[in-house]
């Protein structure tokens, strides 16, 4: 019975990675942050403290959660173990749920741009991810192919190709249902925004590659949410008071 797990070293490539990406996301959010403290501060007298103690607070926040983050994720990924027989195909990791496919059911074997693989069964819970830092690559890699041809991952749509874009869009929308009292700005902002965060919670709440503190910690969305249904019937119905 097969069974793989992270490489000595593969953690390291794992984290450069992830830091890259995170480092793309909180710049653009610091970017937020900064020139928001400084549009309203710009009238004011103490603007000068201002600036720099968000700066500071920010790199400070940001760091400690970059911590906190790359702890998690060694744990995570050190307790990564992906087993397969001749019938199923199981995958292990501390605090998720166990992954469990007949190979009957694996629709299809997708090869990611980073070499690391996804392995999807008829439902889109049942998704296996697995990271190219996976010992015995080229074993796995003919194991895998046995079970189903694998094809190159080509994402669906530009939010697929780029997340960051739905960030920026995420944001944008929220920008317009806060700082609008145009109507018409509000619905066209309020609605999509309301789909797109509901659905965003069902969806971390339903993936099963998502540890369960950080499905717990995900209720905070459901706060941001119910703020932004609350403004934007507030606006619709003039009952608004800022």
């Amino acid at each position: 019975m097969p069974d793989y797990r992270i490489r000595p070293g593969g953690y390291e490539e794992i984290r450069k990675q992830s830091l890259k990406k995170l480092l793309v996301f909180i710049s653009f959010i610091a970017v937020i942050v900064i020139v928001t403290t400084a549009y309203n501060a710009k009238a004011d007298e103490y603007a000068i403290i201002t600036i720099p103690a968000t700066i500071i607070i920010f790199t400070i926040v940001f760091a400690f959660s970059i911590r906190n983050v790359f702890k998690k994720q060694k744990k995570l990924l050190d307790s990564y173990a992906l087993t397969i027989n001749d019938n199923t195909i199981t995958r292990y990791q501390l605090n998720t749920p166990t992954i469990t496919l007949y190979r009957t059911e694996v629709k299809e074997i997708l090869r990611k741009n980073n070499k690391g693989f996804i392995v999807r069964g008829m439902n889109a819970e049942d998704t296996i991810y697995v990271p190219s830092q996976v010992e015995k690559y080229h074993e796995l890699e003919i194991l895998l192919n046995e079970i189903k041809p694998i094809i190159s991952y080509r994402p669906k749509n530009v939010f697929e190709k780029f997340p960051i874009v739905t960030i920026i869009l995420v944001f944008g929308l929220m920008v317009g249902v806060y700082a609008s009292m145009n109507k018409v700005v509000v619905v066209l902002c309020g609605i999509p925004v309301i789909i797109i965060i509901a659905w965003s919670f069902f969806k971390i709440q339903k993936n099963k590659n998502i540890e369960r503190k950080a499905k717990r910690s995900s209720w905070v969305i459901l706060v941001i949410l119910l703020s932004i249904i609350y403004i934007t019937v507030a606006k619709l119905t003039g009952t608004y008071n800022p």
